[in-house]
């Protein structure tokens, strides 16, 4: 049971970040497309790696990664205010250098496990 609530988590995490980037967040960094491509949460739930993928060049790239190290803790606290938990996750961004591949291969993955 201890992984359907780290899922749990990770997906929650997931939506929020990508509406706060969309809707919140007025940093011209995230002018860009970004996509929050998944989230991996510790068993503790204590911390979290969020994994992007920006659509666009490598400059796009570094100026997403600049805007989500200014913007970490904004974000952490924006998920602290509609989480309803103990600790709220520290966050970790990382670029996602995955290839289209290896997300789908994951993905079917995912599926049938959950099927």
């Amino acid at each position: 049971m201890k992984g359907h609530r780290d899922r749990r988590m990770a997906d929650f995490i997931q939506e929020e970040i990508s509406q706060i980037i969309r809707e919140e967040i007025s940093d011209p960094a995230f002018q860009e497309m970004i996509t929050i491509s998944r989230v991996k949460v510790s068993p503790d739930l204590k911390h979290a790696k969020v994994y992007y993928q920006v659509h666009g060049n490598e400059e796009a790239e570094k100026k997403v990664a600049q805007g989500f190290e200014r913007a970490s803790s904004y974000i952490r606290h924006l998920i602290a205010k509609r989480l309803y938990t103990k600790f709220v996750p520290e966050i970790e961004f990382v670029p996602d250098k995955r290839t289209e591949e290896d997300r789908l291969e994951e993905l079917f993955a995912r599926i049938r496990h959950e099927s």
